[in-house]
């Protein structure tokens, strides 16, 4: 819900601005798009699924913001519909087909990784060094303590990828001593 809000008075200050929301699963990205959907028409808001998802898992509200190519895949609509929306949704995964496209890094004012202390590091890094530029503004959510990314190999986990991007971020020097991840 705070994701949300924090995109709607974005939109609403900043008629220009341009949101990416990722998450690291289809649900919480469903989760974000649902509640979108209330506030955006399908002109405004695209939930973009990778072209393997199976269509009945999608929840029916969402059909309407999404796109299907002449196969009934999932799909995305020509670059330049792509960059009319004010806000795109997808999995942190799945946020490559900008860039595959032909979105220009840049294109996102702000960019969105909801469940960020799920996410895995790479996971996180496929969203902000396709899409981001210095002036865009990220913004990471999530609770660092609660789940850790998913790893099932033993050696990713050694080599550190059971860390999630904010949790490393959140070891830096400007956290320190901070129980709860504020400063000062």
């Amino acid at each position: 819900m705070t994701i949300v809000e924090a995109i709607k008075q974005i939109l609403r200050y900043n008629p220009a601005a341009c949101v990416l929301a990722c998450a690291p699963s289809n649900a919480a990205a469903d989760v974000i798009a649902l509640r979108l959907s209330v506030l955006l028409s399908n002109k405004e808001l695209f939930r973009f699924y990778a072209p393997s998802r199976d269509r009945v898992t999608v929840p029916s509200h969402l059909l309407q913001y999404t796109f299907m190519n002449e196969d009934r895949l999932f799909s995305h609509p020509p670059l330049d519909i792509v960059k009319t929306y004010r806000v795109v949704v997808s999995t942190c995964l799945s946020a490559a087909f900008t860039l595959g496209i032909g979105v220009e890094r840049g294109h996102y004012s702000h960019i969105f990784i909801d469940e960020a202390g799920q996410a895995t590091e790479p996971e996180a890094m496929v969203v902000v060094k396709n899409t981001a530029i210095a002036s865009t503004k990220l913004i990471l959510s999530g609770d660092p303590k609660q789940l850790r990314p998913s790893i099932h190999s033993a050696i990713a986990s050694e080599l550190g990828l059971n860390v999630s991007y904010l949790e490393r971020l959140m070891e830096c020097e400007a956290y320190e001593g901070s129980t709860d991840g504020s400063t000062g």
